[in-house]
């Protein structure tokens, strides 16, 4: 698995709207996603000042049916 990046809650949440992705609802520091192209849905706690874990990162790329390394070519792009 390749080496996953460490950013912010804001940004992770900015480069899955890239993706596709959208909000469906926002209850205090959850955010719940939507996936149009797999129609999966997934949390993502975001915490101020701090980082999305790794744990977090992949596990909520995978709820939503992205492969991990189209996310990352996304977020190369992008920085």
């Amino acid at each position: 698995m390749p080496r996953l990046p460490m950013i912010s809650g804001k940004d992770y949440i900015k480069f899955l709207e890239k993706y596709g992705c959208t909000i469906v609802s926002i209850r205090g520091s959850h955010y719940k996603m939507y996936n149009p192209e797999t129609n999966k849905t997934a949390p993502i706690a975001i915490h101020a000042r701090k980082d999305v874990g790794k744990g977090a990162f992949s596990s909520t790329l995978n709820q939503l049916g992205i492969n991990v390394d189209d996310f990352l070519k996304l977020c190369n792009k992008n920085y």
